[in-house]
């Protein structure tokens, strides 16, 4: 009866109530009704949160198991009953995704695009509906089959550059392809650049600032402008290897070195890198993904226990400038969010 009751009121009211609803209750809520499915799906529903400040962020982590060679996504929540600890939890409802696909977020929702499939490069793209924790299969695939390639997301089209063929070998050479995908018309274009890449399977990285997609490939960094199609040698930004990094604030690209310990800042206006006051040494870390998380940087890491188990732990840095003006790091917490006979591949954070 109560339930009747709500529903009979106007739309934009419930809108209005459920926008100030805590996000972690959208999945039970819309499992309430196909009138709470369809409205925890709605573009209108998070404009309204955006404009109320009620948006939220949200860490999902892709995980590639050596059982099946998929990748599964996890989302980050924090554990019942605790105050400040949190664990990286499963979402049944997706399905695997290939492994070494690019990830690309477009408000509350995660575009998939290409990856292997028992060494196989595939060219499907793939619609991740974080609210619902649902997959749109059924859109146009890519052009062309690749995997590990790095992507941008500007002005409401999807840029996916390079990538592999196959796993083996693990360096694929040629001229560079490009493929853009209109996120409004849900259509591909594709085309060749003159530029010679080698793309490897594990070392390619990029970040979206300023319209440009920046990113390194093996032992190289590039700036590419697509309003120009442009591509810039950056050789300042492949001065470090900063694999799996997505952590741009203000300008300054964050990433944290596995090898020193310690988090690097590359200014992407001024071209340089500084090392990060601050220690913030996170032992046995084998493997870091870095991310901005509510103006913090967020870094996930592997931990090696034994020949069968890996621990993921979380790290939360905040940043804060000291009286010379120079930006330092201090740790604001850290734990172990997972465990298992698996890898860390992607991390994105999503705010809606």
């Amino acid at each position: 009866m109560a339930m009747c009751w709500i529903t009979s009121l106007p739309e934009d009211v419930i809108i209005e109530c459920v926008a100030r609803v805590p996000r972690r209750y959208y999945p039970s809520l819309s499992l309430v009704s196909k009138f709470f499915r369809s409205l925890i799906g709605s573009p209108q529903l998070y404009a309204r949160r955006s404009l109320l400040d009620r948006t939220e962020c949200c860490l999902y982590v892709t995980i590639y198991s050596h059982d099946d060679d998929y990748d599964r996504l996890y989302t980050l929540r924090q554990k019942i009953n605790s105050s400040g600890d949190y664990c990286l939890v499963p979402i049944p409802s997706l399905p695997p995704m290939p492994s070494s696909g690019s990830y690309v977020a477009v408000g509350s929702k995660i575009y998939v695009m290409g990856g292997s499939c028992f060494e196989v490069s595939s060219n499907a793209l793939t619609l991740i509906d974080c609210p619902l924790h649902t997959a749109n299969h059924h859109l146009p695939n890519m052009p062309r089959a690749v995997a590990s390639s790095v992507s941008g997301y500007i002005n409401e089209k999807i840029y996916v550059i390079g990538g592999c063929r196959s796993r083996f070998p693990v360096f694929s050479e040629g001229p560079m392809d490009v493929m853009v995908f209109d996120v409004k018309s849900e259509t591909w274009e594709s085309k060749t650049r003159p530029d010679n890449l080698v793309f490897d399977w594990y070392s390619n990285s990029a970040v979206t600032w300023d319209d440009k997609i920046y990113f390194r490939v093996l032992k190289h960094g590039f700036v590419y402008d697509p309003s120009q199609d442009k591509m810039e040698k950056d050789d300042v930004l492949k001065s470090y290897h900063w694999v799996g990094s997505e952590c741009v604030i203000e300008g300054v690209l964050y990433y944290y070195s596995t090898a020193s310990k310690i988090l690097r800042s590359y200014d992407l206006k001024e071209r340089s890198w500084k090392r990060v006051k601050g220690e913030i040494g996170l032992s046995g870390t084998t493997c870091a993904r870095t991310v901005t998380y509510d103006k913090k940087v967020v870094v996930i890491f592997e931990k090696d226990i034994d020949r069968n188990k890996v621990e993921l732990w979380c790290a939360e840095i905040k940043l804060e400038r000291d009286e010379q003006g120079e930006i330092c790091a201090r740790l604001d917490w850290c734990g172990c969010v997972f465990e298992g006979h698996s890898r860390l591949m992607n991390c994105l954070v999503l705010k809606f």
